[in-house]
C-alpha cells in the first residue's frame, strides 16, 4: 500500500514540477528580455485588447442509450436515442497582450467560452386500430398504442492561456514576415449534460383509458460528464504580408499550439426503466363529493434503475492549429478571419456502463478584431 501511495505522490510531483517550471521558465525569459529591443520597431501599441467569435462544429458524439424497453414502431420509427451530443455550436473569446516599447517579448492572457445545446426535442409515434362496431358503418376505437420521447443535451467549455511570447524573426517567407513562438500554461473545462425521457402503451382499448388498461413503458437517462485540466503550453503564429505591410495591409496568418494537460475526469450516468401491466380498473361511486374514483389492476411492475459513478485522472494531449487573414490599419487595429481548430485527446469518458475515452475538438470559422493601446 505504501509504494502505492508514493507511486501516486510522485506523478503529481512530477506534474506540478512540470507547471512550475513552464511558468518560470516564462516569467524568467520575459523579465530577462526588458533590454532587447529590435531596431526596426521604432513605435508599436503598448498593449493589444482582442475580441472574436467561432463558430464550432463539435467532434466525437457521446456514448447513446436507447431503452431496452422501447416499443417496436407502430407507423414510424421514433430513434429512440437518448445522450446524443450536439454536433453544432459557437465560441466566444477575448485575449490581451503587453509588449514593451523597445522590446521583441510579450506577455498575453487569453480566455475562451464555448457552448452548444441540441434540444429540448421530442418525437412522437402514435396509431389507431379500428374495426366496424354493431353492424353500423362507423369505425370505433379498439386498440391504442403510443410512444413519446423527450430529450435534451448541452455542452460548456472554458480554456485559459498565460503565455511570454518572443518575436523571433525567422524570416521564413523572406525579410517582412513576423513570426512568435510562445510558452506559457493552459487551463481547460469540459462540461456535458444529457438527458431525456420515453413514456410508451400498447393495448389501451382507447385514447382516453389510457390511464386504466394497457401495458406501459417507462425509461429515463442523465448523464454529467466533466474534465478539467493544467499543464504547460507551446505556440508558435506568423503574419506574412500580401499586400502593404504588416501594418498596414493585407496579410495572411498561421499558427500552431500543443499543450499536456494533467487533470481529472468525472462520469456520473443514471438510466431508469419500468414496465407495468394494467388489467381493469374499478370504479367507485363517492357520493361526499359527488365523483366517481378510478382504481387500476396492476398486474405486474418491473422497475430497473442502474447508477455509474466513474472519477479519475487523466493525461490529455492537446493540438490546434489556425489559417486566416487579416487587414491592419495604421498599426493600431486589425480586423482577421479565417478558420481554427483545437483538438483534446481523450479528454471525455463518454461511456455508459463502462469507460471509453472520446476526443473533443472545436473547429470552424472564426473572425475577431484588435485594437492597439498605448502608443
Amino acid at each position: 500500500m505504501s509504494e502505492l501511495i508514493n507511486s501516486r505522490d510522485n506523478r503529481a510531483t512530477i506534474r506540478w514540477k512540470l507547471l512550475t517550471g513552464a511558468s518560470a521558465l516564462a516569467l524568467t525569459a520575459y523579465v530577462s528580455s526588458g533590454s532587447m529591443a529590435r531596431a526596426e520597431d521604432a513605435s508599436h501599441p503598448l498593449i493589444w485588447l482582442e475580441l472574436g467569435g467561432q463558430f464550432d462544429l463539435l467532434t466525437e458524439p457521446s456514448d447513446t442509450w436507447t431503452p431496452p424497453n422501447l416499443p417496436p414502431p407502430i407507423t414510424h420509427p421514433v430513434t429512440g436515442i437518448l445522450g446524443q451530443k450536439p454536433r453544432i455550436g459557437y465560441d466566444m473569446d477575448g485575449a490581451i497582450t503587453v509588449q514593451p516599447e523597445g522590446s521583441d517579448w510579450s506577455i498575453s492572457a487569453a480566455i475562451k467560452y464555448g457552448k452548444a445545446k441540441h434540444g429540448p426535442r421530442s418525437a412522437h409515434d402514435q396509431t389507431y386500430q379500428t374495426e366496424n362496431c354493431h353492424g353500423i358503418h362507423y369505425h370505433c376505437l379498439t386498440t391504442y398504442a403510443f410512444t413519446n420521447l423527450n430529450s435534451v443535451e448541452e455542452t460548456k467549455h472554458l480554456i485559459l492561456d498565460f503565455q511570454a511570447g518572443k518575436d523571433v524573426g525567422l524570416g521564413l517567407f523572406g525579410q517582412h514576415d513576423d513570426s512568435t513562438i510562445k510558452i506559457g500554461v493552459r487551463m481547460a473545462q469540459f462540461r456535458e449534460r444529457a438527458g431525456g425521457h420515453m413514456s410508451a402503451a400498447t393495448g389501451v382499448p382507447s385514447k382516453y383509458a389510457g390511464l386504466y388498461q394497457g401495458d406501459f413503458f417507462d425509461a429515463a437517462m442523465n448523464a454529467q460528464r466533466s474534465f478539467s485540466g493544467i499543464g504547460p503550453s507551446i505556440a508558435w503564429s506568423g503574419s506574412v504580408p500580401i499586400a502593404g505591410s504588416l501594418e498596414d495591409g493585407l496579410a495572411f496568418d498561421w499558427g500552431a499550439n500543443a499543450a499536456l494537460l494533467f487533470g481529472r475526469q468525472r462520469t456520473k450516468v443514471r438510466t431508469h426503466t419500468e414496465d407495468k401491466e394494467i388489467t381493469g380498473y374499478t370504479v367507485v361511486y363517492t357520493p361526499s363529493h359527488l365523483a366517481y374514483d378510478y382504481y387500476p389492476h396492476t398486474a405486474q411492475v418491473t422497475n430497473v434503475p442502474h447508477t455509474f459513478v466513474r472519477n479519475k485522472r487523466v493525461m490529455v494531449p492537446n493540438l490546434g492549429g489556425t489559417v486566416g487573414f487579416s487587414y491592419r490599419l495604421g498599426g493600431e487595429a486589425k480586423i482577421s478571419m479565417g478558420y481554427k481548430a483545437d483538438f483534446f485527446f481523450g479528454a471525455i469518458d463518454g461511456g455508459i456502463d463502462t469507460a471509453k475515452k472520446e476526443n473533443r475538438g472545436f473547429y470552424g470559422p472564426y473572425a475577431s478584431i484588435s485594437i492597439g493601446l498605448g502608443n
